[in-house]
């Protein structure tokens, strides 16, 4: 008797153990935001079809990851349906928004006919729309594999703690024309994770 209760406590150490590694280790496969593809909106609203020349704002997923040996950095990827590094005519804006500690924060690129910015990320305005304080961090816009990566320094988003939550990501992206239009600078289409299939909190692993 003693054995098989023995047994079972060591099988639920062993499965709590799994499943906590399961939360904090975003990846690809297991990512903390999974949407719905085909699900970009007219001004963020109403639905349209046909949808193949905006499959470059459909988002699949979004995820956060962490490395031993860097726990001074975050890693926030954004997977898109078929990115591109440049549009034919708009503004493509990418981001990842949360919050940790109560305080927002986001990361986000432009990508233009000419070209993308340099990836941004810090803390934004209670709506999200606006940074207050960001910082130009390291990434990649990977066209290949469709995955934006920005490398946060994690001093400019709170120095978030091991076992503490990043709650509230929301990835989102948008179109809109270019400044240089002169049209207005609306949100044309969006992509929201309003109908997302999975939406979870990430607890911070590795501490800077």
């Amino acid at each position: 008797m003693m054995k098989i209760k023995l047994l079972i406590v060591l099988l639920s150490i062993l499965i709590i153990t799994l499943s906590t590694l399961n939360v904090i280790a975003g990846t690809e496969e297991d990512p903390e935001v999974e949407d719905r593809i085909r699900d970009v909106r007219l001004f963020g609203l109403f639905p349209f079809l046909p949808q193949s020349n905006y499959v470059y704002v459909d988002i699949i997923s979004a995820w956060i990851s962490e490395e031993q040996t860097n726990p001074d950095l975050i890693y926030m990827n954004l997977k898109i349906r078929d990115l591109e590094d440049t549009t034919e005519k708009y503004d493509a804006i990418y981001a990842i928004s949360w919050f940790y500690n109560n305080n927002p924060y986001s990361a986000s690129v432009h990508i233009f006919p000419e070209g993308s910015t340099s990836l941004k990320a810090g803390s934004v305005d209670e709506e999200r729309n606006d940074f207050i304080d960001f910082v130009i961090c390291q990434g990649t816009i990977d066209i290949t594999n469709n995955i934006i990566t920005w490398i946060i320094p994690k001093n400019a988003i709170g120095n978030p703690t091991t076992g503490l939550k990043i709650t509230n990501i929301v990835p989102h992206t948008h179109l809109r024309h270019t400044e240089s239009s002169g049209l207005p600078m609306w949100d044309l289409f969006k992509d929201l994770p309003w109908n997302a299939k999975i939406t979870k909190d990430y607890i911070i692993k590795y501490q800077a």
